[in-house]
């Protein structure tokens, strides 16, 4: 009788060629696919493994064998693979075994469950990291549709406001050399520029000399939306041009005191019409009655 698994070493070329062989023919399964060379390699690997295991007392090259081999077929290993890895394994072993000694036969028992016990708890943590990156990827995707789809709204959002801006700030000329700009909404610092560069350009084009912008429109005039007025003031002196500003009601205008914003280098009047008299008599003109 043989003793100290003195038989596994003797029924070592067998073992792998057989366990390759049937590897191999399974259909459908992973370990045909990868070919012959890949089975032999499978099967060398396990039983070298069951021969360290059995010389040591340990499962350690068993356990490293088929944690190396879920790794190598990650994604396509199918548990019917690693069944039929297991099972067929157990079967030409214990074939091999017959004339082994009682307690080297339940070593190499205990010794294969360990194998399929380490190989199933591999293929369902490596299944588990699959899901969770495949999740992971399709919230990615999720996220990644999302944000286009907001670009898209944030980009059609501010054409629009672009839009309602352009509307919101005309410059409608009343006569040769007089334009009038009635804002309405609030004023900020971007309608600020918007606005100074229209009239930049309409003073211009229209060769205006004097400029009435008519704020009794804007729901909030503070002393940010002050400063920002004399800045437009200031840029439109440059090109010769006076800016008139009308529509100030009493309590803005108590407001702008408080503050203690200074409007000393801006002419103010009270209503649009005061301000279109003033311009013409900057002009020289007046409104004289019709048949006269």
């Amino acid at each position: 009788m043989q003793t100290s698994f003195s038989w596994i070493e003797g029924a070592r070329a067998g073992l792998v060629a057989e366990l390759a062989e049937r590897l191999g023919r399974r259909a459908g399964s992973v370990f045909r696919s990868a070919g012959a060379a890949t089975c032999e390699a499978i099967a060398d690997s396990v039983i070298a493994a069951l021969v360290a295991d059995a010389a040591s007392g340990k499962d350690t090259a068993g356990r490293e064998a088929m944690l190396a081999l879920v790794q190598r077929f990650s994604g396509s290993l199918g548990y019917a693979d690693l069944r039929h890895l297991s099972t067929t394994l157990r079967q030409l072993v214990l074939a091999a075994a017959t004339e082994a000694e009682p307690a080297e036969r339940q070593r190499v028992e205990d010794w294969l469950f360990q194998l399929v016990l380490v190989g199933a708890m591999r293929f369902v943590a490596q299944r588990e990291q699959t899901f969770q990156e495949q999740a992971a990827q399709l919230e990615v995707r999720q996220l990644e549709s999302q944000l286009e789809e907001l670009k898209a709204a944030f980009e059609e959002k501010t054409r629009l406001l672009d839009v309602i801006r352009q509307a919101s700030t005309p410059i409608a000329p009343v006569h040769e050399g007089i334009v009038v700009v009635p804002l309405v909404g609030m004023f900020d610092a971007q309608r600020a520029q918007l606005l100074t560069e229209r009239l930049l350009h309409a003073i211009g084009e229209a060769r205006a000399s004097v400029v009435i912008v008519d704020i009794s429109g804007v729901p909030l005039f503070d002393s940010d939306a002050a400063q920002l007025i004399v800045r437009t003031s200031q840029a439109v002196r440059l090109l010769g041009a006076q800016l008139l500003l009308v529509g100030l009601s009493p309590g803005v205008a108590q407001t702008i005191v408080d503050l203690g914003v200074d409007l000393a280098s801006l002419k103010t009047l009270s209503s649009l019409q005061h301000g279109i008299a003033h311009a013409l008599a900057l002009r020289k003109l007046r409104i004289a009655p019709v048949g006269r």
